[in-house]
């Protein structure tokens, strides 16, 4: 089977959302209980040498019991998140809210389609832990670390197919249980881009690591009408990136790489599974995959 990648996030900031809640589902004829939902951490980091202030949501999710039938951890480390920590939300203050510290969040993808058959697909991170800082030892960090097959690689082109002078890396991630998950990455510095396209080639298992850019904001713009007083719109723009700022230059040794028939094995898998969740009238923002023959062509 497919060997895992190794994928840790590390994030270090303040509490600013809880939205988890209790839960419940039926199993093999067993009722399990489960908490489920996402936090919001507020960090502001550098991000190619720009101050940005992120919001990043963390989503978590836990049963109670183990498949052993013993206490997890994890489901007592969520509710205690629930039950004890403070959210600037939740306190109206950011000096009252909570500094927290996750350092064993991982990425992957959520992937689903929408009611007019639009494929969304976008990053998102996941954890079971989180620990409680003092304000004193918090030093604000979004990172991640992790190991990939290269699957595309090009400049970044706009909605118009001008370059936007960042780079796009399509990575293959293998996950846990053999499946993949296609994470894009993206490169902004000249230094990074050019190592980047210099040295990476499709196929090569290389190890990069950067800074997370999930940001919110709001944009207002005016819209005409035939006459009197246009009218303002307003929309909520979320990006969710993966922003490389190093890594391995060569590819890694060939003990430590991905086999290529697994990968493709596996993205074969990806491409089965998505088609399923294309043609569930039910499906809603479930985790899926998608594939085509060969690295580089994925179908992106």
């Amino acid at each position: 089977m497919l060997k895992e990648a190794e994928n840790k996030v590390k994030i270090e900031g303040i509490l600013a959302e809880i939205n988890l809640e209790p839960t419940s589902f039926e199993k093999n004829g067993t009722r399990q209980e489960a908490i489920r939902g996402n936090i919001i951490v507020n960090v502001t980091q550098k991000i190619s040498g720009v101050e940005t202030d992120l919001s990043i949501p963390v989503h978590m999710f836990a049963t109670k019991y183990t498949k052993k039938g013993t206490s997890n951890p994890a489901y007592e480390s969520i509710k205690r998140v629930l039950d004890e920590f403070k959210s600037i939300a939740a306190t109206g203050d950011i000096d009252e809210a909570d500094r927290i510290r996750i350092t064993n969040a991982r990425v992957n993808m959520n992937e689903y389609y929408s009611a007019d058959g639009r494929l969304i697909a976008f990053p998102r991170i996941m954890a079971s832990f989180v620990n409680k800082i003092g304000k004193a030892e918090c030093k604000p960090e979004a990172t991640f670390s992790t190991q990939f097959v290269v699957a595309k690689k090009s400049e970044e082109l706009d909605k118009n197919g001008e370059p936007t002078g960042r780079y796009r890396i399509d990575t293959i991630i293998p996950m846990y249980g053999g499946r993949v998950d296609v994470v894009p990455m993206f490169a902004q510095s000249e230094g990074v881009i050019s190592a980047i396209s210099t040295y990476w080639e499709i196929g090569d298992t290389v190890r990069a690591n950067g800074r997370l850019n999930f940001t919110v904001k709001t944009e207002t713009t005016l819209k005409e009408v035939d006459f009197g007083e246009p009218i303002e719109e307003t929309r909520t723009i979320s990006v969710s990136e993966l922003i490389i700022t190093g890594g391995s230059q060569e590819p890694l040794p060939e003990e430590l790489a991905f086999d290529s028939t697994e990968i493709q094995e596996a993205l074969e898998q990806r491409k089965i599974n998505l088609e399923a969740l294309k043609n569930k009238p039910s499906a809603k923002k479930a985790p899926s995959q998608e594939a085509k023959n060969g690295f580089a062509d994925l179908g992106f």
